[in-house]
């Protein structure tokens, strides 16, 4: 069934095979799955596709939606036991693709901390804050505090905004720079601010901000 003689029908054939999960056979799998192809471009994007467009694309086919969500929800999970693998900071493709995963699809501002000890190894992945569309309050204290905590030796700040452009503000960028002189104080080191944007990334390491 998954076998084809291009990537398009490879796609639609696992597609289809997704849809079998959740759809009697007696269902047109393979109509369903051309049209939400031809919708969302990729498996990819039908993973990566908002709730309600999915909704409309499959015609109110509760299973489907909730069959692509557990998917959604078991490749992040692939994703993150990847990164935790080994040192994160030399994983930064996988980190990325993680972060896109996680947080891309996100309406409202989140700010998480990825915990890293002194051999860069994860100790934890943590939300530490939710906001609106286009701000969310970080507490330094809290994010030092729960550094302590967890005995972590670096930090990687993370946050989203939905449906922008993952620039950086000139608030991004001043709160950064605040919680760096903390974190040196205290003996810690923040080794990226990751700002996720939906389809891009950008890194302040990379773009020399950090």
């Amino acid at each position: 069934m998954l076998s084809g003689a291009g990537d398009e029908l490879d796609d639609r054939a696992l597609m289809t095979a997704i849809l079998s999960l959740a759809l009697p056979a007696s269902a047109d799998l393979s109509g369903i799955a051309g049209r939400l192809l031809a919708r969302f471009g990729t498996v990819g994007g039908v993973l990566s596709a908002e709730a309600d467009d999915l909704a409309v694309a499959v015609e109110g086919r509760a299973p489907v939606g909730v069959a692509i969500l557990l998917l959604r929800e078991a490749a992040i999970r692939l994703m993150r036991a990847r990164i935790r693998q080994g040192n994160v900071l030399s994983c930064h493709t996988d980190l990325m693709a993680y972060l896109q995963a996680a947080l891309a699809r996100d309406d409202v501002e989140q700010f998480r901390v990825l915990f890293l000890d002194h051999h860069a190894r994860l100790i934890s992945d943590e939300v530490l804050a939710r906001g609106t569309v286009d701000h969310t309050p970080v507490y330094p204290r809290e994010v030092m505090r729960r550094a302590i905590r967890l005995k972590a030796r670096e930090l990687i700040l993370v946050h989203n905004h939905p449906g922008w452009n993952p620039m950086p503000s000139r608030e991004d960028v001043a709160m950064t720079r605040r919680l760096e002189q903390i974190a040196t104080v205290l003996g810690l080191s923040i080794r990226d601010h990751i700002i996720v944007g939906n389809g891009a990334s950008t890194s302040f390491r990379q773009s020399g901000l950090l």
